[in-house]
């Protein structure tokens, strides 16, 4: 009984999620929930166990493979935790705060022009059906001023940070250019970190209908260039995820993980630390990124708990991750993070999603010092 109690809620609570964020109403999101009951019952057993947050520190030091944890205090950082901080985790959205930077200096060195107006429509272009377009159209609404059809580029980057938006982040790529992009890891000696790739690309190369579109083998790069052209290919493309998304299950979209571009926790915490510390490219380059990182200030959570946060979060199946920095009000302490729940259990990856547990985690760990330490015990009693 209760393990058929424990499936329901999962089944409810998929059927919330993935109504809301992925499918909207109709009988399709029924069909893609009972064929895949399989993956809505994976991880199931820790779904009970982790409605508090000290539950999922249990979840933490009894899962390593999933899930690396990078926290210390900027002016104390060996008494941080540092667990799997090098375990290579997948970027996903993360990778927009490279794109960030890589944009601020180009605004810096006077290449573009942040007050220059964006047509929605040319974005809109790399946005793929049922994966990235309804996202887009929200961010979209939200941002773009009423009776005006177009945008400030700077307004659209912003929306990109806080959005994790996809179709934004893969049109920036390539205004950015992939050779300044190359040029950017070499600057930031980042060693241990891949170099941000269009994600709608990465999805296109996951979709198993589409690979037969063109002859022979084609990267996330070209995927994504030739699908943004709208071409016969790319609106064959289009057609294809408009009827079968990506045709596969949840467990594979989750394994798919693995193609996506990766990074070394520890790296990516001290890139984070550096941006912190206004030591990226300039002290005007950092003080724009981490002015664009600062969208999170305007919830009631944040300015309750924080004196200043910045903060860029990713969320897609089977990943929950941030990476951030944040000065608490009540000690004044700032502590530098990243946090990456990494190709997870696709049922207790939606319990997780739905509550927002990884969020609320990764703040508190900064302000609540009674977590912080409830967590690093609990590693240390698994290790």
């Amino acid at each position: 009984m209760k393990r058929a109690f424990t499936f329901l809620f999962i089944f409810t609570l998929a059927a919330s999620v993935v109504f809301g964020i992925i499918f909207g109403f109709g009988w399709n999101a029924f069909d893609t929930l009972f064929s895949n009951k399989d993956g809505l019952a994976e991880g199931s057993e820790w779904i009970e166990k982790t409605f508090s947050l000290k539950g999922l520190t249990e979840y933490i030091s009894e899962n390593p493979e999933h899930v690396s944890v990078v926290s210390y205090n900027v002016n104390n950082p060996d008494s941080g935790i540092f667990y799997n901080e090098h375990t290579p985790r997948t970027m996903g959205t993360l990778q927009n705060l490279l794109l960030l930077i890589e944009y601020e200096k180009q605004v810096e060195e006077g290449k573009i022009d942040p007050t220059i107006l964006v047509d929605p429509d040319d974005v809109r272009m790399h946005a793929i059906p049922e994966v990235s377009e309804g996202a887009f159209d929200a961010v979209i609404k939200n941002i773009k001023p009423q009776e005006q059809d177009f945008i400030v580029l700077d307004s659209l980057v912003a929306a990109m940070i806080e959005n994790s938006d996809v179709a934004i982040s893969d049109w920036l790529w390539f205004k950015l250019g992939e050779k300044n992009l190359r040029e950017l890891m070499k600057t930031l000696k980042l060693e241990e970190t891949d170099l941000p790739i269009p994600i709608g690309g990465l999805y296109m190369s996951n979709q198993p209908n589409i690979v037969s579109f063109k002859d022979g083998e084609t990267s996330a790069i070209e995927y994504a260039e030739e699908y943004a052209k709208q071409n016969v290919w790319g609106i064959r493309v289009r057609e294809e995820f408009g009827e079968n998304r990506l045709g596969i299950s949840f467990i594979d979209e989750r394994n798919a993980l693995n193609t996506f571009p990766k990074t070394d926790p520890l790296e990516f915490t001290a890139l984070m630390a550096s941006v912190y510390k206004d030591e990226v490219i300039s002290e005007n380059v950092s003080q724009r990124v981490k002015e664009k990182l600062g969208w999170v200030n305007n919830s009631e959570k944040v300015i309750a708990n924080f004196s200043e946060y910045g903060a860029i979060y990713d969320n897609r199946m089977g990943l929950l991750s941030g990476v951030d920095f944040g000065t608490s009000v009540y000690d004044d302490h700032t502590s530098i993070q990243s946090v990456f729940f990494d190709s997870l259990q696709v049922g207790f990856y939606i319990h997780m999603s739905a509550n927002h547990m990884q969020e609320d985690f990764q703040q508190r760990l900064i302000w609540d010092p009674a977590l912080f330490e409830t967590t690093k015990n609990a590693i240390s009693s698994n290790e």
